[in-house]
């Protein structure tokens, strides 16, 4: 990822950054292909530990709901109380926008159903190629692939798409979406604001989503949330300065946002650390503490389900 301007510093002054009931809605944690700083047990101690209420744990290939159940056990053994919450990601493992893989992960309690991120089409149109991504390599069941996509060939949502986001309706999840084009997300978007689900644009200002503010303004009409993250500005993958970030925010309007960590890789802090660098970046932009709460707080809880 490249970086635009000159970084700034992602927070490297004072990170004194009230994290208390916070909830990091996109965090990667191992096990995983692709080399994790920590495990899901081990982040969320450290969550636990930041007086956090919770994190959400996605993985790019299969589903994390299934092991929340083990870091449950884990957590409530050594007496930390933090919500650690599974999700699954509709990629090439999963069958794509596959509504029985995601039915059967919100079975196992995922809180967070993710669109296609390394498989979308858009992703290789954006990079050149599907599933390589920070060290991970497409193999050769990818020879013929085109990548997963949101819509027909009339740019109509897939039944299929319907059909997840049906599901997570249902179940009062969470829909988060990452590595589409714009034209896909808007239709994910609007369909899912008619059956009344919740909505998360991931890093609209990351190189593969890259939607222009218009973009982002016109989805958040529709009733989406707009994210994020730390590791847009993060020394070792950013791709944008603190002060871009902040005008970004700005842009769309603190009402329509929220923030997370997206790390997870070992060359980036903790998730607590990258929460408090983020906030240490966004206040020293003239955001006010009460701002940052709403998006590291609030609104993330309600999103989860979380009092």
């Amino acid at each position: 990822m490249a970086r635009s301007g000159d970084g700034g510093s992602s927070g490297n002054g004072d990170t004194n950054v009230d994290l208390t009931g916070a909830v990091d809605l996109h965090t990667h944690v191992g096990p995983s292909t692709i080399d994790r700083r920590v495990d899901a047990y081990e982040c969320a101690v450290e969550v636990a530990e930041a007086g956090m209420a919770g994190v959400v744990f996605k993985e790019h290939f299969l589903p994390t709901a299934y092991g929340v159940p083990f870091v449950d056990r884990l957590l409530g053994r050594d007496g930390h109380d933090v919500a650690a919450m599974g999700s699954v990601v509709c990629n090439y493992p999963v069958g794509g926008f596959n509504p029985h893989a995601v039915a059967t992960a919100i079975d196992y309690g995922a809180r967070v159903v993710w669109g296609p991120t390394i498989d979308a089409r858009h992703h290789a149109r954006q990079t050149g190629q599907l599933a390589a991504f920070l060290g991970a390599e497409a193999g050769e069941e990818y020879a013929d692939e085109e990548g997963i996509t949101a819509l027909d060939d009339d740019g109509n949502l897939r039944d299929e798409v319907r059909l997840c986001v049906e599901k997570v309706a249902a179940a009062d999840a969470l829909l988060c979406l990452g590595h589409l084009s714009f034209q896909e997300t808007r239709e994910v978007v609007a369909y899912a604001a008619d059956r009344g689900a919740d909505v998360v644009v991931d890093h609209p200002t990351y190189g593969v989503t890259d939607l222009n503010t218009d973009q982002q303004r016109e989805l958040a009409a529709l009733g989406a949330k707009l994210n994020f993250p730390f590791v847009a500005i993060s020394d070792a993958h950013g791709w944008t300065t603190p002060a871009d970030l902040a005008d970004a925010i700005r842009a769309v309007g603190v009402d329509h946002c929220v923030v997370s960590s997206d790390v997870g890789q070992v060359e980036n802090p903790s998730v607590p650390e990258a929460l408090r660098r983020l906030g240490a970046a966004l206040l020293a932009e003239g955001f006010s503490a009460a701002e940052f709460d709403r998006m590291v707080r609030i609104v993330p809880r309600e999103l989860v389900g979380i009092d």
